[in-house]
């Protein structure tokens, strides 16, 4: 009659810690599913024609398709930081501007169709 009451309190004692590791795992679950809609709450809206400003990396420069290719850092509620090229609203923009070169940037258009706008120099690698 013993050896029921052992299983017993050996099957509550594992359905126990069972339950209490599921609960704290759930916990940091709970945790990311918060973090992912503060991620969604920061992204870029639909629609709207925004602007932003970042630094990069001449890769590369294709006249005649209009592009520049840059390796550019984070830039904040639009990408994160990757080598991609950009058309360029004015050809002109580019005259002057070499691979390597280093250059500060601005964005303008509605993500992800955005036009580069203006480019400054900053120096060379």
């Amino acid at each position: 009659m013993r050896l029921w009451r052992v299983v017993l309190l050996l099957n509550l004692a594992l359905s126990l810690g069972l339950l209490m590791g599921f609960l704290a795992w759930g916990r940091p679950l709970g945790e990311a599913r918060r973090e992912l809609a503060e991620l969604r709450g920061q992204a870029v809206a639909a629609g709207v024609e925004r602007v932003f400003r970042a630094r990069g990396v001449v890769r590369a420069i294709v006249p005649e398709i209009n592009v520049i290719v840059l390796s550019h850092e984070d830039i904040g509620g639009f990408m994160p930081p990757m080598t991609m090229g950009f058309r360029a609203q004015d050809p002109k923009l580019y005259d002057g501007v070499k691979v390597g070169d280093v250059l500060a940037f601005t964005l303008r258009g509605v993500p992800p169709n955005v036009v580069i706008t203006e480019l400054r120099k900053e120096g060379t690698l």
